[in-house]
């Protein structure tokens, strides 16, 4: 499986457990739903050096660190999609 299609997987994945949670605070809420927006854009439009912007990364990471003990499954989502994008080469 490449890159991309790892990475559309894993937003499908956090898709479906943002929906599965209420108690999101909205900047938390808001930081993910932008990271997900970029990473949706960039695999659109086939754009990898979008994937590899430090904002998006640090986004996500800064998004889990408010919730990582009452939401494992989201932290482990975001997590993956971190590796993901650490070792892309789309």
């Amino acid at each position: 499986m490449t890159d991309a299609e790892q990475l559309r997987l894993k937003l499908q994945e956090l898709q479906a457990e943002l929906r599965e949670i209420d108690e999101l605070d909205g900047e938390t809420r808001r930081l993910l739903e932008g990271a997900m927006e970029e990473i949706h854009d960039a695999l659109s439009h086939n754009n990898p050096d979008a994937l590899q912007h430090p904002s998006l990364v640090d986004n996500l990471n800064r998004a889990t660190q408010d919730f990582e003990s009452s939401h494992p499954g989201l932290t482990r989502i975001i997590g993956s999609m971190v590796d993901i994008l650490g070792n892309t080469g789309i």
